[in-house]
């Protein structure tokens, strides 16, 4: 996971790079003028608030200290809440500030364990917080940043028997730990700004002791966040959307992502046993892009982009209290063929994009009976996705992106025979990625102004 980290970290550093040393005197769009050098070019500084609403994601593992295997909970829910923080232009480019947020997460996921059907397990969230410093690098009206700090998280863990003595067992805390991530916040006018946000959060481990089973259960809750958010600065002067820079969208561009995959995967072999299993794997996922937007009006922007990558995610675990089942995902590559539909600020482009998807996944159901690999199917999964993101320019025809992906690559079976059962896997994906892009057209680069 920290590799993921610093892959969507490296994606910024190279966006950055990108940004020429003159940036504050580029060409506007077509036809080409030279702006005069104007500092600061456009102002963060000062106090704001806002809300944000998004989607929430479990990477809950659990285990006993002993050797009676593992489990996994991957459950999914709404995200949303407010923030308010404040920001330090302390140069015409960088920009520093502290921000703070409050919020609900709602992921809810239990059920009974696979071939053990009397044990309860699972995870739930309702409130969760942060607190952040940010660092941005700006060029235009848009800010890239990354940010991390503290995070706190109303987490329960439960391992209940519903067995002939049902017991319950749970533990519920305010979790503290840490969260790390990135965003682009572009700025509306009249002091309104609209971003996209993902943040990973670790709020560390908690154990639930049930009797019944005499033992003790740990869990490690870890948590991915994609989220969109609108705030208002205050005070300080007000600024006309028409004071944006234009900017045309139109015409063809490629480019390069990374960032991070989730599996939001189950399992379940209903001729052998009633209860079922979550994948919860995360891994690395980079690629290419490519695509062609049509800018139909100053405010709106259509397109179609193509990508294909690489998908990291490798997750198997012996089941918990049955360990001769062992679950697993494997994907490699992944692409997708999607339409864009954008709201241009000028400077930023803020979009849903929806299509096909494709993904290489093998599913493994083994047993300590057979030889290893025996139980598992592999295939080129074809599915949907659907998501949204903010891309906004830099300089010179470059643009920056961050991005949210929801796949469903379809089911598969696979044929377990020491246990004469077949196991039905849904592969389900969250995607996390930051991108960057050149757009081959030229006058592509906005203007800069003074706010």
């Amino acid at each position: 996971m920290k590799r993921v980290l610093l892959a969507g970290v490296g994606m910024f550093a190279l966006a950055i790079a990108a940004q020429p040393a003159g940036a504050a005197d580029v060409p506007t769009a077509r036809p080409v003028h030279k702006a005069p050098v104007v500092a600061p070019i456009f102002n963060w500084t000062g106090w704001y608030g806002g809300v944000n609403a998004g989607v929430g994601v479990a990477q809950t593992h659990g285990a006993t200290h002993g050797d009676d295997g593992s489990f996994d909970r991957s459950g999914a829910g709404f995200a949303g809440g407010v923030q308010g923080g404040y920001n330090w232009q302390f140069n015409p480019h960088w920009v520093a500030g502290i921000e703070g947020d409050v919020g609900w997460l709602g992921i809810d996921r239990s059920f009974q364990n696979f071939d053990t059907g009397i044990r309860v397990t699972g995870v739930k969230t309702d409130w969760y917080g942060t607190i952040r410093g940010r660092l941005g690098y700006t060029s235009s009206p848009s800010l890239f940043y990354v940010t991390g700090g503290a995070a706190f998280v109303n987490v329960k863990n439960n391992a209940d028997d519903v067995g002939g003595t049902p017991l319950s067992a749970s533990n519920s805390q305010i979790a503290s730990g840490w969260t790390v991530g990135g965003g682009i916040e572009t700025m509306l006018g009249g002091n309104w700004s609209a971003k996209a946000e993902y943040l990973y959060i670790d709020a560390g481990s908690q154990d639930v002791f049930n009797s019944e089973f005499g033992e003790l259960i740990h869990f490690d809750n870890r948590f991915h966040v994609f989220r969109y958010g609108l705030n208002h600065r205050f005070g300080g002067p007000g600024m006309s959307a028409t004071a944006l820079p234009s900017y045309n969208w139109s015409g063809f561009y490629a480019g390069v992502y990374a960032g991070a995959g989730v599996s939001q995967g189950r399992a379940d072999a209903p001729d052998f046993s009633i209860a079922t299993a979550d994948i919860a794997g995360a891994g690395f996922t980079g690629g290419v892009q490519a695509g062609y937007n049509w800018q139909i009006s100053r405010a709106w922007v259509v397109g179609i982009e193509a990508d294909f990558g690489w998908l990291g995610i490798d997750r198997s675990f012996q089941n918990w209290d049955s360990i001769f089942t062992t679950f697993g995902v494997k994907t490699d590559w992944y692409g997708t063929v999607r339409g864009r539909v954008g709201y241009s600020t000028g400077p930023a482009l803020l979009y849903v994009t929806g299509g096909a998807a494709w993904v290489k996944v093998e599913n493994n159901f083994d047993d300590l009976g057979l030889t290893p690999g025996a139980a598992s199917e592999s295939k080129i999964a074809a599915g949907w996705t659907a998501g949204g993101g903010i891309e906004a320019a830099l300089a010179h025809n470059w643009t920056a992106k961050i991005e949210y992906l929801y796949i469903d690559a379809g089911s598969q079976d696979v044929f377990n025979p020491e246990l004469t059962a077949t196991g039905r896997f849904d592969n389900r994906f969250h995607v996390f990625r930051f991108g960057l892009n050149y757009q081959f057209a030229t006058g592509q680069a906005p203007v800069t102004a003074r706010y």
